[in-house]
């Protein structure tokens, strides 16, 4: 069985942890944790395709992130 955690109960973790640590500091963090959890499905980055769905607000944010982070190791 797999556990979720409400949109309140995240979001109130966010904002206190958000009050605490530089600003986008957060947004990076969750980034680099997509950029490793993509490269180990990919097993190979470089030379990989990868095609990112950005919606609005912060998610797209960490999704624009990571995809960066990838193209640095050579995704296209």
């Amino acid at each position: 069985m797999r556990t979720a955690y409400s949109v309140e109960t995240v979001r109130a973790a966010e904002r206190r942890l958000m009050a605490r640590v530089p600003e986008g500091a957060l947004m990076q963090r969750a980034a680099a944790g997509l950029a490793v959890a993509c490269a180990q499905l990919l097993g190979r980055v470089y030379g990989s395709r990868v095609v990112l769905l950005v919606g609005s607000g912060d998610n797209g944010g960490d999704a624009l992130y990571a995809g960066a982070r990838l193209a640095r190791r050579g995704a296209a």
